[in-house]
């Protein structure tokens, strides 16, 4: 019977954790770039034991038109590689702008990587009503002056990835590879919206509410069961 309660206990923990991630991914149906978590689930691993892991579900957002000319999104396997504090971080998130100090950044400041390092924008002050292109292969020019090409990178083996903010995502030992232009698509001028469908998500979160009520249902019949046969074995 305490095997039975440890167990329900380790599904109860399992739940929990399952609709925080529910919510979190609802939370961020608006997050451009964003990948949607899939819940905890339990496996059995190597040595026998029943663990849990939690994956993400990397699949293409829906790609919507900004009309903003930094604003960038990629068809396909790629990601943007950007430096952060933290190190060099990949991301579907194309919403760039310009830094004072000309260099082409995210929303949070990290400098957005080409083939030639971080890129700098910075002739743009130089120019007359410039005019920003985007090569579907990543190639940047400011009118016919070519600036650089994104550095478009893809992950090998997604389980090795590890989520460093809600849409950005690192690799150890920075284990990622250049994307050949036959794998992705850059589009100017658009953005990928987070790939979270909301009704699917809220029939998830509707069922792992209800499974969590089973349990925690389980759970209290268990340990009445329990205390009553201690009551009995008792000796007055």
């Amino acid at each position: 019977m305490i095997n039975g309660i440890y167990n329900v206990a380790r599904s109860l923990n399992s739940k929990i954790k399952s609709i925080d991630v529910i919510a979190n991914n609802l939370a961020n149906i608006n997050s451009t770039g964003f990948k949607k978590q899939i819940p905890f689930q339990e496996f059995m691993n190597n040595k026998g034991e029943i663990a849990v892991k939690q994956s993400t579900d990397y699949g293409q957002g829906e790609v919507i038109l900004s009309a903003n000319p930094l604003d960038m999104a990629i068809s396909g396997d790629g990601y943007f590689l950007v430096k952060t504090e933290n190190g060099n971080e990949l991301t579907r998130n194309g919403k760039f702008h310009i830094a004072d100090d000309g260099f082409l950044v995210t929303s949070n400041g990290a400098k957005v990587l080409g083939r030639n390092g971080e890129i700098n924008m910075g002739i743009l002050s130089d120019a007359d009503n410039p005019s920003i292109t985007i090569s579907k292969t990543g190639e940047i020019k400011i009118g016919d002056a070519d600036v650089d090409s994104l550095m478009i990178v893809k992950i090998e083996n997604p389980q090795e990835a590890y989520r460093t903010s809600d849409s950005n995502f690192a690799v150890q030992d920075d284990n990622y590879t250049y994307a050949s232009p036959q794998e992705y698509e850059v589009a100017q001028g658009y953005l990928e919206e987070s790939n979270v469908n909301p009704i699917l998500e809220m029939e998830t979160m509707i069922q792992t509410n209800k499974d969590y009520e089973s349990a925690y249902k389980m759970m209290r019949y268990l340990d009445q069961s329990l205390d009553k046969s201690n009551q009995i074995g008792k000796v007055y």
